[in-house]
Formats: structure tokens, C-alpha cells, sequence
């Protein structure tokens, strides 16, 4: 990784009770802020979208795309139809960019979105500055840019495999960072190398984390270049704990084996094929293959049990919601839901018992991370589309996370400036039916894919 990376390093915020107040204010007001000001940009999106021009350029843009993708798959391509091709792409390049004059006529940009919170972030100015709310500004758009490429997509999928993305309001207490730009104002870190203390500051608050007690490695990298804070919360137990996550410039500080000094995180040498299942990833290296099971295990009766305990008691405190026959009436007909104090704590467990199960999940990933990149220095892996899987497979896929897996393999591998290339099926199939392997082969497709 060049000098220009990133990587973040997370610290603990010991916070008093009045402290603790403040911050869940900020949050809440973060959630309505980020509600009020998607609430806005959804009316702008939806009276750009019902344009005519720009319905008939998004139309012409899937017809022209289609016809594109069957010259191409044409084994014999004479002058004619590279012509043709070439002419249809720039049919597309113009239809794409009126939609881009549509956008920008609609000041539909990521700088466009922070000119809008102008408008939104003066109410607010006391407790959330103008760096969060301009990133909250970000996010949004970032939500509407991840829809729309999920609508395009969904142009060529049967209707039962349809998508139909949206993007979503933040639900209560669903907002766990707020973050800033840069480290001169907003939510701010101060170095003392001296008294070896870490000072952070954000309208008014102070937070002392003592750096004694840090390991090696945070101590190596807050020597690094601050580039911007975040405070981040999770909820543990059932009471919210407080992190601030710093950003930093420059590359990760490596780290030793404390017993016989050497370099961990280091690349192997030779070729490596990465076979992702939806439970699984197959790695074949030159020394032999493995597969290895991704899948954690789950507590599902657990789960369960919380589950009809909530239900009983959200039935219990809420008669009027529900009709005679037992099912829950419609949503104009309720008035409110209230819960009782076992009800939050059935509730409470539960989150626990994911939040475990997500922690489990992410430590034995990165655990099998730093194998797989010990295990070569050049990396082939099969392309997959783990969301239209998600949508599939539901709770199997959720269980196992492969796409998570493969995010931590590459950020891992990008310290080392490696990354995977990624084989699509259309290259690989008639590999396998020219050798005759199967796909559920998981150790031939394997060693396939790290020969390709």
C-alpha cells in the first residue's frame, strides 16, 4: 500500500453518566436529522425520475445494452457487427449523458446533497457541526447511488428474482457512527506524547483515554497522521458502549510474534485458487487443497424461546392491537405499541446473542484471512453475486458471510498491494465441462481456478 492509505484504529471512551446523556441526544438527533433531510431528497429523486426524457433514456440504455451483449456473444465477428457494436455504444453514451444533464440539472451530486443539508443542519448546529451533518449528507446519497445500481441490474433479472431495492429510513437507534472530515474541528484527537495521554474533544464533551495500557501496535499507529474521528457506539448488555475510531494516514504498522520475533501478516510464495460457495471457501495452494466451513453455529432454540417470550408479552401489554382471532390488525387501526420491562430485556438478550454471534463470525474470518494470504502471493478466485444468493438462500448465506470474508481478504492482501482476480463463470464453465468436473467438486474447481 502506497503512503496515501487508510486504516482506522479503535479506542475505547470511558464516559460518565451525564456524558452518556449527551451522546445519545447527539445520536438521536443524527437519526431525525438523516430521516428529515432522505424524506427530502426522495421527493427530489422521484420528480426527476417520472421525467419522460428520462424515462425514455433509461429505456433506450437496456434496449441498446441488450443488443450490445448479444454481438458480443457471437463466436464470429466480421467488420459489420465490431461496426455496429461500436455505433450502439455511442447511441449509450449519449443516452447516458442526458441522464447525467438531468442529474445535474437536478443538482443530483454528492456536492449537490451537502448543499442541500444547508438547509437542515442550523437547527441542529448546537450538537451535530457541519462536518457530521455533511457526512451524513454523503451517506444518503451513497444510499440512493447503491439503490439505483441495484435498479439497473434488476432490468435483466426474471420478475422472481427481482430485487426491488429502496433506501431506508434509520429506525431508532440504528445510527452507530458519527463522523467528521477532518481532525482540526468537530469531534477532535489530541496527542500527548509526554504525559502519554489521548485527549478527544467535541462540542463540549472530553473524554482522557490513558495510552499506557495500549498495545505496541496502537501506540505505532497513533504516531501515524490523523486524518478524521468518529464516535461509534455498540450496544453491549443492553447499555451502549462509546468508541472513537481515528482514522489514519499511512500504511498498518506491522506486527511481531511475541515469542520468536518474526513478521506476522506475511505473503506466501506461488499461486492460489479461492473457491467461494455460499458456505464454504476451497483453498488450493501447490502443498495440497482444504476447504473450510464458514458457517457459525447458531443458537437458534435460544432464539426461539426469546422470540415467543417477546411475542407473549407484547400480546399481554397490547389487547387492542391484536383482533379475536389473534391476528394483528392494520396499521391505521393501531395506535401504538407499548412494552413492558420483560419484554426490553427478552429483546436484550437477544441483540446479545447476535451482536456474540457477529463478533464469533467476524474473529475466526479474520483468523482464516491471515492463512489464506500466508499461503501464496498470487490469488484467483471465482466471480460471485453474493446479494441475488442472499436474496436465495436467506439465513444459510447470512450464517456463513462469505462476501464478508472475501472483503477482509482483500483489504489484507491490499497492504501488500495483491489483489484477486476474479474468474466469471463464463470463462470458467467450459473449463469444467471440457475436463468434466463439477461444480460441488469443490477441491478440482479449486485447484482449476488457482491453474487459470
Amino acid at each position: 500500500m502506497s503512503g496515501e492509505g487508510r486504516y482506522i484504529l479503535t479506542l475505547p471512551l470511558k464516559t460518565e453518566l451525564y456524558q452518556e446523556h449527551i451522546l445519545e441526544k447527539r445520536f438521536r438527533l443524527g437519526e431525525e436529522l438523516y430521516n428529515k433531510f432522505l424524506s427530502y431528497e426522495k421527493k427530489k429523486y422521484y420528480e426527476m425520475t417520472k421525467r419522460r426524457d428520462y424515462r425514455d433514456a433509461q429505456s433506450l440504455i437496456k434496449d441498446l445494452t441488450m443488443q450490445i451483449n448479444e454481438l458480443d456473444k457471437q463466436s464470429d465477428k466480421s467488420k459489420e457487427s465490431k461496426k455496429l457494436s461500436q455505433d450502439l455504444k455511442k447511441k449509450r453514451k449519449e443516452q447516458y449523458d442526458a441522464i447525467y444533464n438531468i442529474k445535474k440539472m437536478f443538482n443530483w451530486s454528492e456536492f449537490g446533497f451537502g448543499m442541500d443539508m444547508k438547509k437542515y443542519r442550523g437547527y441542529y448546529k448546537k450538537n451535530l457541526n457541519s462536518q457530521i451533518c455533511n457526512n451524513l449528507a454523503v451517506r444518503c446519497f451513497r444510499a440512493f447511488e447503491k439503490m439505483e445500481e441495484e435498479l439497473i441490474k434488476d432490468q435483466y433479472r426474471s420478475d422472481e428474482d427481482k430485487v426491488n431495492p429502496y433506501v431506508h429510513y434509520k429506525r431508532k437507534d440504528s445510527l452507530r457512527s458519527l463522523c467528521g472530515s477532518q481532525n482540526t474541528t468537530g469531534i477532535r484527537f489530541i496527542l500527548d506524547d509526554e504525559k502519554k495521554v489521548g485527549l478527544v474533544k467535541w462540542q463540549g464533551l472530553e473524554f482522557i483515554i490513558d495510552l499506557t495500557k495500549c498495545t505496541l501496535y496502537e501506540w505505532k499507529a497513533l504516531q501515524s497522521e490523523i486524518c478524521y474521528c468518529a464516535v461509534k457506539r455498540e450496544k453491549i448488555k443492553g447499555k451502549w458502549k462509546y468508541y472513537i475510531q481515528i482514522t489514519l494516514k499511512g500504511h498498518v504498522p506491522d506486527k511481531f510474534n511475541k515469542q520468536t520475533g518474526e513478521l506476522k501478516r506475511q505473503l506466501g510464495k506461488g499461486n492460489v485458487g479461492l473457491y467461494f460457495t455460499s458456505t464454504s471457501l476451497t483453498v488450493s495452494t501447490e502443498d495440497g487443497t482444504k476447504t473450510y466451513p464458514l458457517a457459525i453455529k447458531n443458537h437458534e432454540d435460544k432464539k426461539t424461546e426469546l422470540l415467543q417470550k417477546m411475542d407473549a408479552s407484547r400480546r399481554a401489554t397490547n389487547l387492542d392491537n391484536y383482533n379475536d382471532d389473534g391476528t394483528s390488525k392494520e396499521k391505521n387501526e393501531i395506535k401504538g405499541w407499548h412494552f413492558s420491562k420483560a419484554y426490553k430485556k427478552y429483546r436484550a438478550e437477544l441483540y446479545e446473542i447476535f451482536r456474540k454471534e457477529c463478533e464469533e463470525k467476524k474473529l475466526l474470518q479474520e483468523v482464516l484471512a491471515n492463512e489464506v494470504i500466508a499461503s501464496g502471493d498470487v490469488f484467483n478466485c471465482n466471480k460471485m453475486d453474493f446479494k441475488f444468493l442472499q436474496k436465495n438462500l436467506g439465513k444459510k448465506i447470512q450464517s456463513a458471510s462469505p462476501a464478508m470474508l472475501k472483503t477482509t481478504i482483500e483489504r489484507k492482501l491490499s497492504y501488500h498491494d495483491v489483489s484477486i482476480n476474479e474468474i466469471g463463470y463464463s470463462k470458467l464453465n467450459p473449463i469444467f465441462e471440457e475436463k468434466n468436473v463439477s461444480k460441488k467438486d469443490l477441491e478440482e474447481v479449486a485447484a482449476l481456478i488457482r491453474q487459470f
